[in-house]
């Protein structure tokens, strides 16, 4: 056995051990895990559901172990059962999670993302244990995840599963074990791998050639903001439509403040309802700051930011409080939205706190206690219409329009001894069945029942609703802060009827009053809601305008982006946005920022003699110069020019010269180029002095491709044994050399500096340097017989 593979589960069954988890989990023969051995990951790391995920699996993952037997049958190998993984492969997955969640203090749904790679391994594995596991098996199970699903996404995550897991913690006794992870030559594969590698690109536009920004208004990394036309028809939605479900009511908020303040999602999601933060401003004088032109009022919004260092706690994360102003033009609408939203959610969020506070379904009766059937069918169903009545249209829009509960009262006197419908059907259905109908004295009914005088125990619901129906039960289990204060859901501001079909799926009206089912606003619900992650879209389908708006699909992540983005846009410094977004560097919001390379040179502040005097181009150069962005023979004329001759003859100097700005692959060049192009085109990296480095991710990502192509030729010169050395093997050598360590140099240099001051002018030819001339060629003739 690997020591490395044994070390890594020995370290996971003690920290489960330490946290009462089962490490020998129970499960059938279809590696379903039982509920009283299965894992709670969500209560594990100690955050709120919904999502409430578990390790409950240890069985195949159906679609690619179907994809995988297919394989297996064009290669002549026999089809392998559906079965739960073998103990070391179920070991290996089983650490993951607690590595995962207990070491590294990642989410639930990371975490669970990284495992299904073991566990969509382990069947092509057979009965090779994880540190014994070949080449070929690995290639089998990632063709058949690249087959499985068409988007390529589960193919990436296999691969990075095999580099992370197995070959970063070195359980394999084989190294690099991920280079494996390769197409097979048919087309079904091929085509597979070049729908991941368009995945791959997108999420990773930021590197490589394809994020090289070719021209001064090509973005950086677009892929990751939204389309322009699917964020306009967002924000028509939501702040425009009328919502058509109490849940969409709920979501369409989500969305304003996601909007206004470009929060995280899973920051919006946990927004608290005690969220207003009033600050007061005051002169010397203590007057108002407004009497003098500034502001006397502001207001901020209390959250809890994610991704923080001091948001872990030893039994898992804790939610860490923060506080961000709003900005003056968007105060009223966000004020407006959120007391709107925690007026109608009043009734849901009253009745959560009493079920947190009592531990039952339906806390206003007592367990013995006889309710009507039809009120039962409203408080399990939430439908708020159970008799043939027709609710008036101007009733149930100016109910949609506002859901004020106190509308609802009006639909259910409208019912009041009108004929039920779907009562019996409900009562009678095999789910509900084993519940008792009674009469008023508590006796069971049999036979023809009158519903209008049946009664249902409050008892028996709750035991069946534990029983049967779990997953209509509330979200009651508290969550902690940073300061160890217990924060339950009812306190978030958006609370939710969990499982909403009567509107969802049936278009009918919930009765937010007696509903008992409540929960917290899900954050993956939020990004099926856009479309952006996968599945079917739903507000853009619901309310878009045409066939065209409908089709959009957005990912929630794109608003932080895009915000993050006009503030560096707008001159924003750095240093306040990194504060704003709850970041930890100011390196992580130039991450986010996407602005093309003429906006980074926009809020450049200039004399206005430049620009009045020089052309655009000459313009863009001079601000790269002021931003000490450029280096070259180009930028010392010009400031000799001008240090010598004055502003004025230095910018025309500029306007001549300066004709272009050269973005290449590894710099910036600033060179004039009218006449000819450069000879040594994209060999910048070869000791030009016009090379100059920049900040950009995909410059240094080429540089150290070429670094490791001139490695491997150098390495591959040396190693020729000396009798099949050719004549040119020593230029050869020396030309490979001369070229790494040159690119080494530009590797070590700072963005905004020349690489190689004092290096060759690479853009003139040998033969302009000697002359063209005939008397030029003569006496280069003279020079050679000498």
């Amino acid at each position: 056995m690997n020591p490395f593979y044994a070390e890594y589960i020995a370290t996971a069954k003690k920290l489960a051990a330490e946290r009462g988890l089962i490490w020998d989990l129970d499960y059938d023969d279809q590696g379903k895990v039982s509920k009283e051995t299965r894992w709670d990951l969500t209560r594990l790391v100690g955050m709120f559901p919904p999502p409430a995920l578990y390790l409950g699996q240890v069985g195949v993952d159906p679609n690619a172990h179907e994809k995988l037997n297919e394989i297996r049958k064009r290669m002549n190998q026999s089809p392998l059962p559906v079965a739960p993984m073998t103990l070391h492969w179920r070991e290996l997955y089983q650490a993951v999670f607690v590595h995962h969640l207990l070491v590294r203090k990642t989410k639930p749904l990371s975490a669970m993302q990284v495992a299904q790679g073991i566990r969509r391994l382990a069947p092509a594995a057979e009965d090779t244990p994880p540190w014994a596991v070949k080449p070929e098996q690995v290639q089998q199970a990632y063709n058949a995840v690249l087959q499985s699903a068409g988007s390529g996404k589960l193919a990436l995550d296999f691969a990075g599963s095999v580099r992370n897991i197995l070959d970063g913690q070195k359980l394999a006794d084989i190294p690099a074990l991920a280079r494996f992870c390769i197409p097979y030559p048919t087309n079904e594969s091929l085509s597979a791998q070049q729908q991941a590698e368009t995945l791959r690109k997108k999420q990773n536009a930021h590197g490589g050639r394809d994020g090289l920004r070719r021209t001064l208004a090509e973005r950086k990394s677009t892929a990751k903001l939204p389309d322009e036309r699917a964020f306009w028809e967002l924000v028509r939605i939501v702040f425009t439509e009328t919502p058509r479900t109490f849940s969409d009511a709920i979501r369409f908020a989500a969305f304003r403040v996601q909007i206004i303040m470009g929060f995280r999602i899973g920051e919006t999601a946990l927004l608290p309802l005690d969220w207003k933060r009033w600050r007061e401003y005051f002169d010397a004088d203590g007057r108002p700051a407004g009497e003098h032109g500034g502001f006397s009022r502001s207001l901020m919004i209390r959250h809890f930011a994610e991704k923080q260092e001091d948001d872990e706690r030893q039994d898992g994360l804790s939610l860490y409080e923060n506080t961000q102003h709003v900005p003056p033009m968007f105060e009223e609408i966000l004020v407006e939205t959120l007391d709107h939203i925690e007026k109608i959610t009043a009734p849901l969020r009253e009745r959560l706190r009493r079920q947190t506070a009592t531990g039952r379904i339906f806390p206003e009766y007592a367990e013995d206690a006889l309710v009507p059937a039809s009120e039962m069918y409203v408080r399990m169903t939430g439908n708020a219409i159970f008799t043939d009545v027709e609710v008036p249209p101007d009733l149930l829009q100016a109910y949609r329009r506002s859901y004020d509960p106190s509308l609802l009262a009006e639909v259910r006197n409208m019912q009041a001894g009108r004929k039920q419908r779907g009562l019996s059907a409900f009562w009678t259905n095999p789910e509900q069945k084993q519940i008792p109908v009674r009469n008023a004295s508590g006796v069971p009914l049999d036979g023809r029942i009158d519903w209008r005088t049946a009664y249902i125990r409050v008892g028996d619901v709750e035991r069946h609703i534990r029983d049967s129906r779990a997953t209509k039960l509330s979200d009651t289990s508290p969550t902690t802060t940073t300061d160890g204060t217990p924060l339950y859901p009812y306190e978030m501001m958006f609370v939710v009827p969990v499982r909403n079909l009567i509107e969802g799926r049936n278009d009918g009206v919930l009765d937010t009053t007696l509903y008992s089912a409540v929960g917290r606003l899900d954050v993956e619900d939020l990004k099926r809601t856009l479309g952006g992650y996968g599945g079917q879209t739903c507000i853009f389908a619901r309310y878009g305008l045409t066939e065209e708006d409908r089709a959009f699909t957005m990912k929630t992540h794109a608003l932080r982006h895009l915000q993050n983005t006009e503030l560096f846009r707008l001159g924003v410094a750095d240093t306040i946005i990194t504060k704003k977004f709850n970041r930890r560097s100011v390196q992580q919001s130039h991450v986010y920022d996407h602005r093309s390379l003429a906006e980074d040179l926009a809020n450049i502040d200039l004399p206005p003699e430049a620009e009045e005097r020089l052309g655009d181009k000459a313009l863009q150069v001079f601000k790269l110069i002021s931003a000490n962005k450029a280096r070259g023979p180009v930028v010392d004329e010009f400031r000799r020019v001008q240090r010598e001759y004055g502003d004025e003859a230095a910018f025309d100097y500029l306007n001549a010269e300066a004709d272009g700005l050269h973005v290449t692959p590894y710099g910036l060049c600033m060179n004039s180029f009218t006449s000819d192009p450069c000879p040594k085109h994209l060999e910048c990296f070869n000791g030009c002095l016009h090379l100059a480095r920049t900040a950009i991710i995909s410059e240094q990502k080429n540089l150290e491709r070429m670094r490791d192509r001139f490695a491997k030729v150098i390495i591959t010169l040396e190693a020729l044994p000396e009798n099949r050395r050719n004549i040119g093997w020593a230029n050869q050598l020396t030309h490979a050399r001369v070229r790494y360590e040159n690119i080494v140099k530009a590797l070590g240099t700072e963005p905004g500096m020349q690489v190689f001051p004092d290096g060759t002018d690479l853009s003139v030819t040998a033969e302009r340097k000697a002359g063209t001339t005939i008397i030029d060629t003569m006496k280069r003739l003279r020079d050679l017989d000498d």
